[in-house]
């Protein structure tokens, strides 16, 4: 069986969606020494290819837990994202399955079941050669780019800048949540965002998080649309952009008329200096995950399926989470 190393691009830049996360709570079956969900498996290369490791939180128990199939299963303490958790499932089980190789009652204890969602390709040929373009973008223009930026602007300044922009999307996330009916959480992001921009000096500080508490609402228009019920539609994969759905397409372009730079007067910022700010805040916060692309990729046993699957899922989640 190959093992293989999992670390996901949460968001590789311009390759995958910002955030791919899902829901991945642990049933309920009986596993004594699993008293926590496992929040990352890391399938890790090695000589011996019954070397995989999961990563428990720290309440968990450590210790050795054994599979239905005879292999000793290393617990150690850690955390992870919840983008990391979907990923390593998903290449888990692919790589799994690619092997001939069925999941029994004990693996299902310790890999939770994903609700199965689909959506339509019709598109496949077009969606794949994209794909493939923005894959040559990635590591032929983006990832140079990135670490030239990365090694030449100190991290302090990187983390700074990338609050900045964050800020700047505030007022999108509020009108999201209020659109959603969040009412909370629409009112927080106005906190937020005006407390930022001023204590935290423009947003360069999330003064509002570390003085009030008040954490980001995450939320965009493709949510809202599927939080009242608009499907997916056809998978589309967008140049530059990536991964999308009709629906998430038509979100995207509704977020740009939610950020602020868009009624900046041309006379201020003209449509190219907007386009490089909008370059430069990718850059910015892929300089942050380069790397991880790379490993998402090498993992995959397809990785364009795997990317579709992967946004898809999270693209779910996150309009379950507007439901609650």
């Amino acid at each position: 069986m190959k093992a293989v190393n999992i670390l996901l691009m949460l968001s590789a830049l311009m390759l995958s969606p910002s955030v791919l996360m899902a829901d991945v709570s642990l049933p309920d079956p009986n596993v004594e020494q699993c008293v926590a969900p496992p929040v990352l498996i890391a399938l890790q290369s090695a000589s011996d290819d019954n070397n995989r490791q999961i990563v428990l939180p720290d309440a968990a128990t450590a210790g050795n837990l054994q599979i239905s199939f005879g292999e000793t299963v290393p617990i150690a303490d850690s955390q992870a994202s919840e983008d990391e958790i979907m990923i390593a499932l998903t290449q888990w089980n692919s790589a799994e399955e690619a092997n001939g190789i069925e999941t029994t009652k004990s693996e299902s204890a310790i890999i939770p079941e994903e609700k199965e969602v689909e959506i339509a390709d019709p598109l496949f040929p077009v969606n794949k050669a994209m794909f493939e373009f923005n894959d040559k973008l990635y590591f032929w223009g983006i990832k140079p780019v990135t670490q030239v930026y990365s090694h030449t602007v100190p991290e302090e300044f990187r983390f700074a800048i990338s609050n900045v922009y964050d800020n700047l999307w505030a007022p999108c996330r509020m009108l999201n949540n209020l659109f959603q009916l969040r009412f909370k959480a629409a009112g927080n992001e106005l906190i937020r965002f005006i407390f930022n921009s001023f204590a935290g000096i423009g947003g360069m500080g999330d003064m509002a998080k570390e003085a009030l508490g008040i954490k980001k609402q995450d939320a965009d228009f493709g949510q809202t649309l599927g939080h009242y019920g608009v499907g997916h539609g056809f998978y589309l994969v967008l140049p530059v952009f990536g991964p999308s759905s009709m629906r998430d397409g038509v979100g995207l372009a509704a977020d740009q008329f939610m950020h602020p730079l868009t009624y900046v007067s041309s006379n201020t910022l003209t449509f190219v200096e907007k386009v490089g700010i909008s370059a430069h805040e990718e850059v910015n916060s892929t300089s942050f995950k380069i790397g991880d692309y790379e490993s998402f990729k090498n993992a995959a046993v397809d990785p364009y399926v795997s990317m579709r699957n992967a946004f898809i899922q999270h693209r779910q989640h996150k309009v379950e989470l507007s439901r609650q």
